[in-house]
């Protein structure tokens, strides 16, 4: 009797461990969104990841999305699926909505990649505290918008 209370048990364990695997969906912590809604319709897939990340040393540190408004840089890191020098890289940084200050273009940063380079790092310094919000950065490859990193500062 003891025997089948064990296979019980180790079903029961499994099944709940299953249960979880597929419920799990990878999101987006400041918005809710998943990461294939921050995918272009025109994407053409030259983007392989895209992330935010705390600056450390003037490099790109912890992999974040979630920002406190000391934190002065912050970079958004561009893997690309292909290494080809004199790719044309845009990162155009918006506040979606910062209180009074909604949907507003902060800065564009262009950048071309040099030879197998396929990691670019656009980042973005304010001289003081960024305000409280949400915000995100449009990635654009070779005049295509590919993807959009969403970012909040709390």
């Amino acid at each position: 009797m003891k025997r089948h209370h064990a296979w019980f048990a180790i079903g029961l364990l499994l099944f709940v461990v299953l249960a979880c695997s597929f419920g799990k969906k990878s999101t987006n912590e400041s918005t809710n969104r998943t990461a294939s809604e921050d995918r272009a319709p025109s994407a053409t897939g030259a983007i392989e990841d895209l992330h935010m990340a705390k600056d450390k040393g003037g490099d790109p540190g912890d992999e974040t999305n979630v920002f406190s408004p000391g934190d002065r840089t912050i970079h958004c890191v561009a893997k690309l699926a292909e290494a080809k020098s004199g790719t044309t890289m845009k990162f155009s940084w918006f506040i979606v909505d910062g209180g009074a200050t909604k949907n507003e273009k902060i800065k564009d940063i262009d950048y071309t990649t040099g030879t197998l380079e396929n990691i670019v790092h656009g980042h973005l310094t304010l001289p003081k505290d960024w305000p409280v919000g949400k915000y995100k950065v449009d990635v654009f490859v070779n005049g295509n918008l590919e993807q959009t990193a969403r970012y909040s500062v709390k």
